[in-house]
């Protein structure tokens, strides 16, 4: 439990900050730079991102290897691939009672796996995990199963799979940092770490801070937003403790902003590098 996150996570310069893009989003999903994802590799480095979250709406027809050229053209390193849509937009999920369903989001998150190796990144795995209802032991069982299959997979290529923990008002499970350690530990699932998220863990910690400080050396990814879900600094969410708590741990993978696009997304990735760059990114001394 106490082995620190691998891969492209650290460049040795500690933190970094990433953005969110898809090249289609609903207009409430948290989701900054929209539109094709070469340009917003170009207008995350020119904000002054490290690093660009990316939303892949069929893993499928993703083009890795011509999107991998955008970003090394624009000097922007792949923070993660996020595999919700496989959920959102397929209804695919890992616990389905469909054994047909089951395997082809496995075999979804496997091509994901195949995606992070060739571009050094992890897979976040959220809502592919679907909802457990009434037989909580019983689809967590085999969520556990489902992972362990693509951990394997993924530990071969040495690709960290990121589960998030979100809230309880999306999801009806792992909704906490130590539900997700519990989870983990009880199940020996390879190659798999935590992804905490500032909204999320407003709705279900009692303290950010704790909850960072409990998960330790397998924070592999971090989102930041609003307790509203706006971009950081426009509300009341305690960042300083927040960054604090990270720093405690030594923790030196991607902070990415994960908020809502307001007043519009590219303006809210503006206002978020330069508040987070000002206030926890500047050298210090």
């Amino acid at each position: 439990m106490s082995k620190k996150c691998p891969g492209a996570l650290s460049d040795g310069s500690g933190m970094r900050l990433a953005v969110t893009a898809a090249e289609n989003a609903g207009p409430k999903a948290p989701i900054l730079l929209r539109g094709d994802l070469g340009a917003a590799t170009k207008t995350a480095r020119a904000i002054g991102y490290q690093g660009i979250e990316i939303h892949v709406p069929d893993i499928w027809e993703f083009a890795v290897s011509a999107f991998k050229a955008d970003c090394d053209a624009a000097g922007v390193a792949v923070s993660a691939l996020v595999s919700g849509q496989l959920y959102v937009r397929k209804g695919l999920s890992i616990c389905n009672d469909d054994p047909a369903n089951v395997q082809k989001a496995i075999e979804g998150l496997k091509l994901f796996v195949d995606a992070a190796a060739t571009l050094s990144t992890g897979v976040v795995v959220g809502w592919v995990r679907g909802q457990v209802g009434d037989e909580r032991e019983k689809k967590l069982a085999k969520q556990a199963e489902s992972l362990k299959e693509v951990g394997q997979y993924a530990l071969a290529k040495n690709v960290p799979l990121y589960i998030e923990a979100i809230n309880r008002y999306e999801l009806d499970s792992l909704n906490t940092a130590r539900e997700i350690l519990d989870f983990i530990d009880k199940y020996s699932i390879p190659s798999t770490y935590i992804h905490l998220d500032t909204f999320h863990m407003n709705i279900d910690e009692h303290r950010p801070s704790k909850a960072i400080r409990e998960v330790g050396a397998l924070l592999g990814y971090v989102h930041v937003a609003e307790n509203t879900r706006w971009y950081p600094g426009h509300d009341r969410l305690d960042f300083d403790e927040v960054f604090a708590a990270l720093e405690g741990i030594g923790y030196d993978g991607f902070v990415s902003v994960e908020c809502l696009p307001y007043p519009t997304g590219e303006e809210a990735a503006r206002r978020a590098h330069e508040w987070l760059t000002y206030r926890y990114f500047y050298p210090k001394g």
